[in-house]
């Protein structure tokens, strides 16, 4: 299994952008030992009892911890992922999350999002869990930059969506005026 490298907490973001906290916490990447299986229910639990935090699981099985965001990002988060929400119901068109969604992927990663949406056409056949992520790519993704994210990590991760199947994905930086 290959694994993922740690990163230093804290340390300055590299590609950060002025306004940003150069002191802010990045986030942490775990390396697992080989042996140990990191289910999708796992990675739920997790989130269940660490409420601020956020977690995902890389296509390498390591756990990766993102911080919460500052204002900014969070105010942009909402008012997309708001948009994209309402949207959904006046087209009454597929499904929409917001930054709680997680989305069980192709290579094997577990992801969230900061906002989604999933047509009906990729949702037919597919059973949808209360107690699992989606096990599919959702059509549309949106990720909002926040002080503890590398701008390099994040077209990273949008790559990584967009190489399991996702067809449009934005990544906002509210910092960059």
């Amino acid at each position: 299994m290959v694994q993922a490298p740690v990163k230093p907490v804290p340390a300055p973001t590299r590609g950060s952008s002025p306004g940003r906290d150069a002191d802010a916490h990045l986030p942490i990447t775990l390396r697992l030992p080989d042996e140990w299986s990191l289910s999708d229910e796992c990675v739920i639990q997790l989130g269940e009892c660490n409420e601020l935090l956020g977690f995902e699981r890389t296509a390498e099985g390591a756990l990766q911890i993102n911080f919460p965001p500052g204002f900014p990002s969070s105010e942009a988060e909402g008012a997309v992922g708001a948009q994209i929400i309402a949207w959904r119901f006046a087209e009454d068109s597929g499904r929409a999350t917001p930054g709680t969604g997680g989305y069980s992927l192709p290579d094997g990663s577990l992801l969230v999002p900061d906002a989604a949406w999933i047509s009906d056409e990729r949702l037919e056949g597919i059973e949808i869990e209360p107690t699992k992520p989606m096990p599919a790519a959702p059509d549309f993704v949106l990720e909002v930059l926040s002080p503890s994210q590398d701008i390099c990590d994040q077209q990273d991760k949008l790559e990584q969506w967009m190489a399991n199947g996702v067809r449009l994905g934005w990544l906002i930086d509210p910092f960059d005026a």
